[in-house]
């Protein structure tokens, strides 16, 4: 943080191209997020993206090579929580049920995440780059996090949580089903606190 009267680092120049580029596939990829998430993989088109965009659909190839490429640029972080493991396994025990629960609702209700995790869901059974996004999650995102719990089973108790996890999610921002999707956030992460405990900690 530079403080008053300090001096600042001169800034980099760069070409117009070189910011026209960044900005085109921003905004690229802002669309596809809205796009993917209302319509899913199978019901978004190349052109429908482009449209929204304002860019030829020939950028987008020149870019992200298919729509396949572009879906997971798109997506690539909804999974993804910096510290993941400190943030679940530091405290007591008895509480990283809970912990876990609530690092991935607090995730997946940032505005700019949410579209994205909507679009895995949405596009699971349609595309084979969302199906692979969700067994990373199942089988090595939340390995670590099992494996730190010292219980065994790693493998099955990260898989039982994530399975868990993504059921709740399909409900509360797909298909917004009853009370799961109008509870607050902090809420919903107590209630899925236990499960989530059993999965990670309890005998299976």
């Amino acid at each position: 943080m530079i403080g008053e009267g300090e001096m600042r680092p001169p800034r980099k120049k760069h070409s117009g191209r070189r910011a026209g580029v960044r900005s085109n596939q921003q905004v690229i990829l802002d669309a596809a997020r809205t796009e993917f998430s209302e319509r899913g993989f199978e019901g978004t088109t190349m052109r429908a993206i482009a449209r929204a965009a304002g860019v030829d659909a020939a950028l987008i190839h020149h870019f992200f090579l298919s729509k396949g490429g572009l879906f997971s640029a798109a997506v690539q972080d909804v999974f993804t929580v910096p510290g993941l493991v400190t943030a679940v396994v530091d405290g007591e025990p008895e509480g990283m049920g809970e912990r876990l629960a609530r690092v991935y609702v607090r995730h997946w209700e940032d505005p700019e995440t949410q579209p994205r995790l909507v679009g895995v869901l949405r596009s699971a059974t349609a595309f084979e780059g969302a199906s692979e996004t969700i067994r990373e999650f199942l089988g090595e995102t939340l390995l670590p996090v099992a494996a730190k719990a010292g219980r065994g089973r790693h493998d099955l108790r990260a898989s039982l949580c994530g399975t868990f996890l993504l059921g709740a999610a399909a409900l509360r921002y797909v298909s917004r089903t009853g009370p799961t999707a109008s509870l607050p956030a902090s809420q919903v992460a107590r209630l899925m606190g236990p499960t989530c405990q059993t999965y990670l900690c309890d005998r299976l």
